[in-house]
């Protein structure tokens, strides 16, 4: 957790005392690092930077000495913060306190749903059924999940904060290519050309 100032030290959050905290973080650790895998075919930079900002995070927490209270180091994912949405429906809104660059990652779980998330930027309402994994731009697209007619419906939402990514010191990905993808579909390895960065003025 940040304090107001980025050359502030880090401070590490209460709540990752609780044995139940502990418990819910190994739980996911395995499928998170499926999430983290997929994030790294799909977003390369965004996986890159999510891993640098919390590697230094990690670097950091264990330089201040405060490891030994915490579970900073059995973090499972590359996204900086997550959340746990259940059974709501979720009013039109953009999230702030990310660059444009930093997408959201959403996967969308639960039993016999079928949600839908609304992009109104876009005219786009896709399927979020369980199972569905959807990369946004928070930021920029507004978004929305309206009322489902049954089932029960639980979002795991991972995200990453500007102040995270500024505080260590870790540049804004750039957004995902085509030609990234078109080489990953020929069988060819990506470009090694240097891809431009997204830095914050």
């Amino acid at each position: 957790r940040l304090r107001q100032r980025l050359q502030d030290p880090l401070v590490t959050s209460s709540s990752y005392s609780s044995a139940e905290v502990k418990a819910w973080l190994a739980a996911l650790t395995i499928t998170e690092s499926f999430w983290n895998a997929i994030t790294a075919a799909s977003a390369p930079e965004l996986f890159e930077a999510g891993s640098s900002a919390m590697s230094k995070v990690l670097q950091e927490v264990i330089a201040l000495k405060q490891l030994k209270s915490t579970a900073v180091s059995e973090w499972p994912s590359i996204f900086s913060g997550l959340e746990v949405i259940v059974n709501r429906v979720t009013l039109s809104h953009r999230d702030p306190g990310g660059s444009a660059t930093l997408q959201d990652m959403l996967v969308s779980l639960g039993t016999g749903h079928a949600a839908k998330i609304t992009l109104p930027d876009v005219r786009a309402e896709l399927d979020y059924f369980p199972g569905t994994m959807l990369f946004i731009s928070g930021l920029v697209l507004e978004h929305s999940v309206g009322p489902w007619d049954c089932g029960e419906r639980f979002v795991i939402a991972h995200f990453m904060k500007d102040k995270v990514h500024d505080r260590m010191g870790v540049p804004r990905p750039a957004y995902p290519r085509q030609d990234y993808f078109l080489e990953m579909i020929e069988g060819d390895a990506p470009s090694k050309r240097p891809r431009k960065r997204v830095r914050r003025r």
